[in-house]
């Protein structure tokens, strides 16, 4: 058969970007499955309705909310926007929990709830360590509006919306620099946010933190020579400081080294991202990111042992996370090597069943090994999964005509 029509690799990547075995890595990736909210999207395939529902429904109902995202991650493997909204999400579900996450010290650093939501923030920065954090505002606001309701019960009284409102505004116009800043970030106003962290840095004695929210908006806003300044500066003070004081799991070097080599790709500065993800592996060997990115950067040059070995890494690493096993798939059909790339994408559908980019890839690796039956299938497969949007559709529905016509002149068996 091997009418395979592949597509080119800036497309593959540009959306990799964008069974009873799977239960338990499904299960300790994102817990128990949680039912979809109710007429939530138009298209149930479509994770990046799921997020819009889950934004529009933050406030006024978060479990929903939770869910929302939930179920955009399933979809979307790939999404760190989705794994940080369900972080923020069930912070919301918890007063308690909320106010414990605000207040920080040390309760918060031993909370093993925080603790886990902290892990799903961890891999949204693995995904995209520039990830914008959209709705920090409301939660911080959230916050407020459940202290100053709080504070009004112990005198005996009742607050009215119009005094929680008030204190609201008041609390915002007393903050500091820092949080100011903070503030100014999530609402998606940059120059300010940038204008409250340098008078931050100048008036806080450990720099590290304001200088990593600076280079992330500097990233964000395509200043990357700014940003890749901010890091490097917060990466020396850090290294400078006595490693047993109070840090989050995930102001992690290898974290920051591999944003520097991601700000540096950008910036066409590819030996030097090379070096960034090296210096992230240093520090940390199992940083499985920087793996993949030193395996995806060495496909781009043809170097294809280099890219398998890379990639063949992250998987030993992060096998449970199903884009990593699609990403190494992919890469090994691009190699020729199909046999190998089935396995490993048959492995990312059986970790996720509702990711549906893997489908589509192992329709291809099929036509290439002469398996029209199982060809028909994934692409079968994809459809079924993939959003009414997905730019795929069309490929993949000229290809399942193709192939289930080239089934139809088959012999028969006997």
């Amino acid at each position: 058969m091997n009418r395979l029509v592949a597509l080119p690799a800036q497309i593959a990547l540009a959306l990799l970007l964008t069974t009873s075995f799977a239960a338990p890595l499904i299960a300790q990736r994102l817990g128990p499955e949680l039912p979809r909210p109710r007429a939530a999207v138009a298209d149930t395939n479509d994770a990046e309705a799921y997020f819009d529902f889950g934004v529009s429904v933050f406030e006024t109902d978060p479990k929903a909310a939770a869910a929302a995202f939930y179920w955009a991650s399933r979809i979307n493997p790939a999404s760190s926007d989705a794994l940080y909204g369900r972080r923020v999400a069930l912070l919301m579900t918890n007063d308690g929990l909320r106010k414990t996450f605000i207040d920080g010290g040390r309760r918060a650093h031993d909370s093993k709830e925080i603790r886990a939501l902290d892990s799903l923030y961890l891999r949204a920065l693995k995904l995209n360590p520039m990830l914008y954090r959209r709705l920090d505002q409301r939660l911080l606001k959230a916050y407020i509006v459940d202290e100053t309701e709080r504070n009004v019960r112990r005198s005996g009284g009742q607050a009215t919306r119009t005094e929680i409102d008030f204190a609201v505004d008041e609390w915002m116009r007393d903050a500091g620099s820092e949080l100011r800043g903070w503030l100014a970030y999530s609402d998606g106003r940059f120059d300010d946010a940038l204008s409250y962290y340098a008078s931050a840095e100048k008036a806080v004695k450990f720099k590290a933190g304001v200088r990593i929210e600076r280079g992330r908006i500097f990233g964000m806003i395509g200043q990357l020579d700014s940003a890749i300044a901010q890091f490097q500066l917060a990466l020396k003070e850090m290294r400078s400081r006595d490693t047993k004081e109070l840090v989050f799991f995930y102001d992690s070097k290898a974290l920051f080294e591999h944003t520097i080599g991601t700000l540096l790709e950008q910036n066409g500065d590819l030996a030097g991202a090379r070096e960034a993800y090296g210096k992230a592996l240093q520090e940390d060997l199992s940083f499985y990111p920087a793996h993949q990115r030193l395996g995806l950067l060495a496909l781009g040059t043809h170097d294809t042992t280099t890219a398998l070995s890379e990639l063949d890494l992250a998987v030993q690493v992060a096998g449970d996370e199903p884009f990593v096993r699609y990403v190494y798939g992919w890469a090994l059909s691009s190699a020729g090597k199909y046999q190998e790339a089935r396995e490993q994408l048959t492995k990312a559908v059986t970790l996720e069943p509702y990711f549906a980019l893997p489908q589509v890839a192992l329709g291809q690796v099929y036509e290439r090994l002469n398996d029209a039956k199982n060809a028909q299938a994934a692409y079968a497969a994809f459809l079924a999964r993939a959003s009414q949007r997905d730019p795929q559709r069309p490929f993949a529905a000229t290809r399942l005509r193709e192939v289930t016509d080239f089934i139809a002149t088959m012999p028969k068996q006997p």
